[in-house]
């Protein structure tokens, strides 16, 4: 009889180290909380901000720059005023996909499998969506380094597959 109770103390221990979530996926996800939110105040406060940006890069206060930084700056110029003109679209855009990674990585802290497909599918449609919106012009500097830090996390997630469950 003590042995019956000792296997079912083993079997009730390992169904509890099952369910807990790794420590490894508790970071990814507080990570991707925290990104979440960074994305999600960065939005609306270029919502309310990218068009003073664009009156004061045309304005005649802004010295005239010649060579590749003049080009540089002709580059970002025409990106800022594509942001100003999409501003709204731009600002649903974000939140929503913002949105989306949210629940996923609050889908894979309750371990869940479905979870991993959702975050893929909104660092999928950020990147994707702003390229629609603002063109392939948008492809600067910032672009790509986000588009590292979504895919170096997508891969961080897909090594913790093992652990999600239906």
């Amino acid at each position: 009889m003590n042995t019956n109770s000792q296997m079912n103390d083993i079997s009730a221990s390992k169904d509890f180290e099952a369910n807990k979530l790794p420590s490894f996926l508790n970071v990814l996800t507080i990570l991707t909380y925290v990104g979440c939110g960074l994305a999600a105040i960065s939005a609306v406060y270029n919502h309310f901000t990218i068009c003073e940006t664009v009156e004061k890069l045309t304005s005649k206060e802004m010295p005239e720059v010649g060579g590749m930084l003049g080009r540089m700056v002709d580059t970002a110029l025409e990106l800022s005023i594509k942001q100003c003109d999409n501003r709204l679209v731009i600002l649903v855009s974000t939140l929503a996909t913002t949105l989306i990674c949210f629940f996923g990585a609050f889908l894979m802290r309750q371990l869940k499998k479905q979870g991993f497909i959702i975050y893929i599918i909104g660092e999928l449609i950020g990147p994707a969506s702003m390229m629609v919106i603002l063109g392939m012009s948008s492809m600067g500097g910032m672009m790509i380094f986000g588009l590292i830090v979504n895919i170096v996390f997508v891969i961080l997630y897909a090594t913790q597959r093992r652990f999600l469950v239906n």
